[in-house]
């Protein structure tokens, strides 16, 4: 390689490099001091109190291909849940929620549901999911009208 490649590929990197850092979503200017994003606290905490308020709870991430999947299957199961996409948080709140997600997945993988029986899978398990809807809907925990 001659001198002007290495000059053209240095610039090319730090370019690279501070394009990545301009251009990053998540800033201390979108977040609180505790790593929130703004309009996003109650998200937070049910992020730390799954399934509390009786809707199932996705963990998720914004580049997941197999979290926006899930997503669909249980929209059109009639599943209501709440979603908590996790890299939208920095900081402390991303810690937390990273813990909480742990102690039901210590993989750490996605995307993750935590349903109101208590029941955990992760990943895009379809059989594993229509089993887990079935169960629900006999439980009454979800309502079998929006099915139809």
């Amino acid at each position: 390689m001659t001198e002007g490649m290495l000059v053209v590929i240095g610039v090319l990197f730090i370019a690279a490099i501070l394009t990545g850092m301009l251009t990053r979503k998540n800033t201390t200017k979108n977040h609180d001091e505790h790593g929130i994003p703004f309009g996003f606290e109650e998200n937070y905490a049910v992020a730390l109190e799954p399934c509390k308020d009786g809707k199932t709870l996705l963990y998720d991430l914004t580049t997941c291909r197999h979290c926006a999947r899930l997503q669909e299957f249980l929209t059109l199961h009639g599943v209501e849940y709440n979603d908590v996409v996790v890299d939208r948080y920095i900081g402390k709140a991303r810690s937390e929620i990273v813990e909480k997600l742990k102690s039901y997945n210590p993989r750490v993988s996605f995307p993750t549901a935590v349903f109101p029986d208590g029941t955990v899978i992760v990943g895009y398990r379809e059989t594993l999911l229509l089993e887990e809807v079935e169960r629900l809907k006999e439980a009454g925990l979800i309502n079998s009208e929006k099915n139809k």
